[in-house]
């Protein structure tokens, strides 16, 4: 059972990163950066046997597609697109899906700067 009675005098009902999402800067300081998209480019990543590849949403959008086919580590995959959701999913070519998060392009570069990077053709 948690308890809002911390000993600190904080707001609990109150979301602290109010606004973030929709703001333009990052709050974080951030050591690894690349300038490729806008920090809070929303991006799909995945982890392949070690490698990472980051799909990000404006890439997926320029296709027109909610289909997009894509060969990554030897593997050939699926990515679905929901415009209106702004999401993604990714599945291999059996249907079953592989884990993938959703994250800014800044929290996601500074993980994996080795990234690969999904480009919409």
């Amino acid at each position: 059972m948690l308890s809002r009675e911390t000993g600190f005098s904080r707001d609990y009902g109150r979301d602290p990163y109010a606004g973030y999402q929709n703001s333009k800067g990052i709050w974080f300081p951030v050591a690894a950066k690349d300038p490729r998209y806008h920090p809070k480019e929303r991006v799909v990543g995945l982890e392949l046997e070690g490698r990472f590849k980051a799909y990000p949403l404006a890439e997926l959008s320029k296709t027109g597609e909610e289909i997009i086919k894509d060969r990554f580590n030897g593997r050939d995959l699926r990515i679905r697109y929901r415009p209106n959701g702004q999401s993604a999913t990714v599945t291999g070519s059996d249907g079953a899906e592989i884990p993938a998060i959703t994250s800014f392009w800044f929290a996601w570069y500074a993980f994996h700067p080795e990234t690969e990077v999904y480009q919409a053709p």
